[in-house]
């Protein structure tokens, strides 16, 4: 009879925290125009905290769950009332909201050991589109992709050659700009990496060669992207080649980049123990 109210206040408070969590995902997916790639980082953050669930005591205070629920009423009435397209702070409103989870579910002082769901959403919430902006290091990958492509068709045997992002055959040519660069592809790849990092136990030269295929993966499935539409523009396949430069034709090359990243991590980790395919414990 003493446990039972203690048993049920747990399991009340972490309803309600799956609840928010839950209604914050799904806002910052209508605020934030999530794509599946950040919600696989959710999920991702969720199962490690899902996965030592026993090593948190889920008891925050007064202070902390006041600051939380401020800083996600704050942001949320900043989201709803700003132009979300061009508000750099709404692009982290994911970032705060899970600080605001983590002060609802544990107190200031211990919200570092959520540091891996941390950095795993802050992919999320940072806008790297306008830090890459600055760097500009599109053009520099453009013109190495141009080189890949240009490599790529020669040894299938076709007449062509390269200047700076521009590849050149005989009946056509294009030119690499950033948007067609492998630089966002090799991004997200990167990213995939530091999210099973943080998610999965690998010893160290299985961390370095899921990078060196990541990296590989990105290069050559961009590159044949850009040879598919290298060879259409010089077919005069004008119609086809819209579709595969436009976003529809990326996310197919997206997805098979996604599929055989996976892969490579599966034949990297097939054969290590059982305890190593388990999550880190804080």
């Amino acid at each position: 009879m003493i446990q039972l109210p203690s048993k049920t206040q747990l399991q009340s408070h972490s309803f309600w925290l799956l609840t928010i969590a839950s209604l914050l995902i799904t806002l910052n997916w209508h605020l934030t125009k999530y794509n599946s790639v950040y919600l696989m980082f959710w999920c991702a953050a969720l199962s490690i905290t899902w996965r030592n669930r026993k090593n948190h005591d889920f008891n925050s205070n007064i202070l902390s769950s006041t600051f939380g629920l401020f800083l996600i009423n704050l942001l949320l009435i900043r989201c709803i009332l700003s132009d979300n397209s061009n508000d750099v702070l709404a692009r982290t409103y994911p970032l705060i909201s899970l600080l605001g989870i983590c002060l609802l579910a544990s107190t200031i002082t211990r919200i570092h050991h959520y540091w891996r769901e941390i950095i795993i959403v802050s992919l999320t919430s940072i806008p790297f589109e306008h830090l890459f902006s600055w760097l500009s290091p599109t053009q520099t990958m453009s013109i190495f992709d141009a080189k890949v492509s240009r490599l790529m068709l020669w040894y299938l045997g076709f007449d062509v050659y390269q200047t700076d992002n521009f590849v050149f055959l005989p009946t056509g040519s294009i030119e690499i700009g950033g948007s067609c660069s492998s630089f966002d592809l090799l991004w997200l790849m990167w990213q995939f990496c530091l999210v099973i990092y943080l998610c999965f136990s690998l010893k160290k030269y299985q961390k370095i060669l899921l990078g060196f295929w990541a990296t590989v993966i990105a290069l050559v499935v961009n590159g044949v992207r850009l040879c598919l539409m290298a060879l259409l523009v010089a077919n005069n396949h004008l119609l086809a080649f819209e579709y595969w430069h436009g976003s529809s034709g990326a996310e197919i090359f997206t997805t098979i980049a996604i599929l055989l990243f996976a892969l490579a991590y599966w034949l990297l980790t097939r054969d290590r123990n059982k305890d190593l395919s388990k999550l880190y414990e804080s």
